[in-house]
């Protein structure tokens, strides 16, 4: 008897080995390197036309504060390439200081992840102090871009 079950196991086995198997490829990248750059325009959203302190707050919609939450800074050069200026951490009030910044056009990114949208356009109403009150809202994950890098 127990030659026969050792012997049914081993032809379920061999079975189950060598029968088809259907599996998904599932790409989490995009094989084409310029797909990003197609699906996502991207533009500054912080035009300083003097010299300014950059300070401000990063909250999610429910006004909670992003806690030791990254903040960057880039310098705009075109939609493929940025160069960082600045980087900060929030403290636990969701307060930033980037310190004073020249006139320019710049990328802030407010969000290291795709889980937010970046800010549309920051103004800096006040001159050469902007005081930046941003409040990031939930991202789909399922869009065409998630898979592409934050820029």
């Amino acid at each position: 008897m127990l030659y026969h079950c050792a012997m049914s196991m081993s032809v379920l086995v061999a079975v189950f080995l060598v029968s088809p198997t259907f599996a998904q490829l599932v790409q989490t990248g995009p094989i084409d390197p310029d797909n990003c750059y197609r699906i996502e325009k991207i533009r500054p959203n912080l035009v300083l036309r003097e010299k300014a302190h950059l300070v401000g707050s990063v909250r999610d919609s429910t006004n909670a504060p992003f806690q030791n939450s990254p903040v960057e800074l880039r310098k705009y050069i075109s939609q493929r390439e940025q160069v960082i200026v600045r980087m900060t951490l929030t403290d636990g009030s969701g307060h930033f200081d980037l310190g004073i910044v020249k006139p320019g056009a710049y990328r802030l990114l407010a969000s290291h992840t795709r889980a937010f949208k970046q800010p549309s356009a920051v103004q800096c109403p006040n001159g050469s102090h902007c005081d930046l009150e941003i409040t990031l809202v939930a991202s789909p994950t399922d869009q065409p871009d998630a898979s592409c890098p934050i820029r």
